[in-house]
This record gives C-alpha cells, structure tokens and sequence, in this order.
C-alpha cells in the first residue's frame, strides 16, 4: 500500500493505492481454519482521489464497496461525507479473484485518511477494508484485505493471523503466468456453494479440508527451500481438491490443462473460482504464455514469485 500527500494549487488532494492479489494455495478453505498463502500483485492495482468538491459529490466508482468505504473511513475519522468526491483508477478486472474489491476499497480509504491528514495504522485499515469485504463477499476470511495493502509476498495467512514467507534465493527464475479466462466468478457464490458441497460430502469434505491444509503448509516449505517443482504439483493437487469442491469450470479446466500440456510445473484457479483466473507455475513463462493464449484465454501477466528474503 502506498499513500502519498499531494497539494495541487486548487485545494488538498488525497491519495491512495492498492495492489491486486494471488491465491497461491488455499482458498475456500481458509474459511474453515486452513492455512492459505497469497501475494500481492504490485503490476495491477487500484488508485483513489479524494477531494472536498464544496457541494454535491461525484463518485464515479458508486458501487457498494465503495460506498461502504467511505462511510467506514468517514466514521472512524469522525469527518463529514457529504461534500466529499472520490475518484477510482483500477487496472484490475472485477470478478476474476484479484482483490478488485478490497483493492478498491483499500485505496479509498487511504485516500481518504490521506486527505484528513491521518496516517492509518495496517491493523485500522485492514479492519476498515474487511469491512466493504463483508458486504461484497459475505463471510469474508481476511486474506484479501490482508493482501492488497502489503508490500511483500507470498503471505502465510491462517486465522486472521498474517506473516511473510521466505522464497529461496535460487539460480531458477520460477513465475507465475496468470491467465483470464474471461469469464466472471462471483465468490459469494463459489463459498455459498462450497459450503453446500462440504456438508454433503460429510468425512469426505473433512478430508478434503485436511489434504488442503497439508498442501499449503508444504508449499510454505518448498517455497524457502526453492522446490519449485514440488510447489507445482502441490499447486495441481490444490486444484483437484477445488474440482472436487464444485468451484472450477470448463473454461478454468482447459486453462488448467493447456497450462500442464505446455510445461507448467503446476496450475490451479486461484481466487473463488466459477470462472476468473488460472495461475501457472513455470520457469518458462513464454511457452506457457503462448499455450494459455492459444487455449482460449483473454490476457496474461507474469508475477515473480521470488525471492523475498525475512
């Protein structure tokens, strides 16, 4: 999260940017106490403007993230909403598991502090932004709040508790290729239906939840000691269990495996899923880019996902 003071000559202006995020490892069942890993996406974020417009005031981002934002920022910093005006800049894509919303609101509410002249604390914001998250997502876990205002990643997140993880410092240049699909995915949906499926499942779905928190908790290992190779079957094991779960698709599926065909060393949705993104392990992004592209899907970017050293 970066906020930053400016002072145009018309007046005080107030900024705030998020950055977008990664589920490695994870999703759905964070929800149940699982451990998941996550990462920030500094090339995609979210940037905010806030300013005291004296009359009436414009927001063009008038969705109810937004909305909910403001209010919340407003009533902590005890400052009038009416007259205010904010303005969103977002490069990331709505519903595809990026933090879209999160991001949005973590950016206004920066904003808006940055305008009051008020710095907030990371447990204030992440607390202000969990907020919006509960209305856009409904039972929200955290992890995306937690996300989108840190500055480094991956992130080890169980239980609202957060903490860095180390990636090994290796001659291997390991990425990951991310890839829309092109098709929306609602998260309040995809956790309603997890929810369902589990209680249907019944020591199954108890089981599942147990393989998918091992599966994170050895992917935290791989990831400091650079078994790359390891974290991408982990990666595509994950993806089974989602599978499973009845959050993937046909088109996360043929992403998925255009991925594997194409060299990745592993590939799972990452986010809600019912459609949204596919990430792809590689040390060869460009065939796997050029086999994802191939498939069916709409863009691509490349995240590194190392080193980061504690």
């Amino acid at each position: 999260m970066r906020m930053d003071t400016i002072r145009p000559d018309n007046g005080l202006l107030g900024t705030g940017r998020a950055a977008a995020k990664l589920i490695l490892l994870g999703e759905h069942v964070v929800l149940y106490g699982r451990p998941a890993i996550s990462l920030p996406v500094p090339d995609l974020g979210v940037t905010a403007t806030a300013h005291r417009s004296g009359g009436n005031a414009a927001r063009p981002d008038d969705t109810a993230v937004a909305r909910t934002a403001i209010a919340a920022v407003c009533r902590y910093l005890r400052v009038p909403q009416a007259d205010l005006a904010v303005a969103v800049d977002s490069d990331i894509p709505r519903e595809r598991g990026l933090g879209s919303s999160a991001a949005t609101a973590a950016a206004i509410i920066a904003a808006v502090a940055d305008l009051s002249d008020r710095k907030l604390s990371d447990e204030t914001l992440f607390t202000l932004v969990q907020e919006s998250e509960a209305l856009a997502h409904g039972n929200a876990s955290g992890i995306d709040a937690r996300t989108v205002i840190s500055a480094v990643g991956p992130l080890w997140f169980q239980d609202g508790v957060v903490r860095p993880l180390p990636v090994a410092d290796s001659e291997v240049r390991a990425v990951l290729v991310v890839a829309d699909t092109g098709v929306a995915g609602s998260t309040r949906q995809a956790v309603a239906l997890v929810r369902r499926r589990l209680a249907e499942l019944g020591a199954e779905g108890e089981a599942l939840l147990e393989r998918a928190g091992q599966l994170s908790t050895g992917a935290a290992e791989d990831l400091r000691l650079g078994r790359f190779a390891e974290l991408g079957r982990a990666m595509t094991a994950a993806q089974g269990i989602l599978v499973r779960l009845g959050v993937s698709c046909p088109a996360v599926d043929g992403l998925v495996a255009a991925a594997l065909a194409g060299g990745a060393l592993g590939a799972k949705l990452s986010g809600g899923g019912l459609g949204g993104c596919v990430i792809a392990l590689t040390t060869d992004a460009p065939a796997v880019r050029a086999a994802l592209l191939a498939a069916g899907a709409q863009r691509c970017l490349e995240v590194p996902l190392g080193p980061v050293r504690t």
